[in-house]
């Protein structure tokens, strides 16, 4: 792999290779070697890291395989202990690993969670990826088993991960930023920044959130081509760090200020995601609007599960009025709060929104404001003039008033 491994380091082999003795065993692929001398024609003098005799690898074998052993996988690093272990984590690490990877070390344990994971990153979309915050991707991990399941609970699961909210939102602003690319490239070019300015907005990792932020604005009913350019001239961006950034910001506050979104919205997907306006190519227009449909179905879907397995977070939203026109609009208000939750992963909690403390990151900040809105509405209808339905088990208005509120 190109690393330089010399007298002193700690190097692993890992190919078995029974021609090489090492006093009465063969080099396996996992030993563990310190070097002790190294030949100018690449071969190496090591010993094992545990102790005992000295054994020379040819250098054909050192430079396709021996690699330095100072890391490893967590595979290869169980029964292992160490004083300090340090481990890497990424959203498709499972939960059996990660127990090994924080287990390793008797005196501390470190974790480096990648918050910017890309599975292909030859052929994704640079800015299409929107980082993650570390307890998201732990929390991922936790939920994600690496024991054998049957085949048929496999292909259950990715059928279902295939078509969760999560996945579809996140296929759906994929799609959406590239659609809108030309869109926002030129809004940029003139909104009063040069040229030079552009290029390192575009550049940026702030990029993404930018026109997710200005794309939500549009949902709400702002006009972003006239606001852009004064929010660009409201403050000097010559010193700024990352400009991008700083105008992301500019923008949220901008939209707190002035864009209060009606619940429901005809500019929302499942109550939830901003819809991607302006896009004219025909392939991109087809993919947003299956996993349009697909969305709100799952939503409605999940929401009728819910009212006809009568889960408990249900009971906390009031009764299903008995008039269809209510009941409609009912139902509309409960598909939101199921999109939420299953976009966040709330899975067993009672409470509809799940606890607050779990809220870490803007874009779930804004969705669970969305569903608490919608949650209250829900409660409002279930109370009105057309209330009640029969064999539905409601939770008592008091329990209701305690869960009215952030703590929702």
């Amino acid at each position: 792999g190109g690393a330089t491994a010399g007298v002193g380091d700690l190097v692993i082999t890992r190919q078995n290779d029974r021609r090489l003795d090492a006093g009465g065993r063969w080099v396996r692929n996992g030993d563990r070697w310190i070097v002790t001398a190294a030949g100018a024609d690449g071969r190496l003098t090591v010993r094992p890291s545990t102790g005992g005799p000295t054994v020379v690898l040819p250098a054909r074998y050192v430079s396709q395989h021996v690699e330095l052993g100072y890391a490893a996988t967590a595979h290869l690093a169980q029964g292992r202990t160490l004083d300090t272990a340090h481990a890497v984590v990424w959203p498709a690490t499972t939960r059996e690993v990660l127990y090994v990877s924080a287990t390793r070390g008797r005196h501390a344990n470190h974790l480096y969670v990648d918050t910017c994971y890309d599975p292909d990153p030859q052929t994704g979309h640079d800015k299409a990826i929107q980082p993650q915050t570390a307890r998201e991707v732990l929390t991922g991990v936790l939920a994600r088993e690496g024991a054998d399941i049957s085949a048929l609970e496999a292909i259950r699961r990715a059928h279902d991960q295939a078509e969760s909210i999560a996945t579809l939102a996140a296929e759906y602003q994929t799609i959406a930023s590239v659609a809108q690319t030309d869109r926002w490239d030129a809004l940029l070019a003139r909104s009063g920044l040069n040229p030079a300015q552009v290029d390192v907005v575009r550049a940026s990792q702030a990029y993404g959130p930018l026109t997710s932020a200005l794309r939500d604005a549009e949902a709400r009913g702002l006009d972003v081509d006239r606001a852009l350019p004064a929010l660009v001239l409201q403050r000097t961006l010559v010193n700024a760090d990352d400009i991008a950034a700083v105008l992301h910001h500019r923008v949220d506050q901008w939209v707190e200020a002035n864009g209060e979104l009606a619940t429901p919205s005809p500019s929302l997907v499942a109550g939830q995601f901003p819809r991607a306006r302006g896009v004219s190519d025909p392939d991109l227009v087809c993919g947003l609007t299956e996993r349009d449909q697909a969305m709100e179905q799952r939503a409605e879907s999940m929401a009728e599960q819910a009212v006809a397995k009568l889960l408990p977070w249900i009971g906390r939203l009031g009764q299903p009025p008995r008039h269809p026109s209510g009941r409609r609009e009912w139902l509309e208000s409960v598909a939101t709060v199921a999109a939420y939750r299953d976009r966040w992963g709330i899975t067993t909690d009672p409470r509809p929104l799940g606890t607050p403390e779990t809220v870490t990151s803007v874009e779930q900040y804004d969705q669970r404001k969305r569903a608490l809105a919608s949650a209250e509405r829900a409660i409002d209808l279930s109370r009105g003039p057309q209330a009640g339905a029969d064999a539905f088990a409601a939770a008592p208005s008091s329990q209701i008033d305690q869960e009215r509120g952030i703590e929702l």
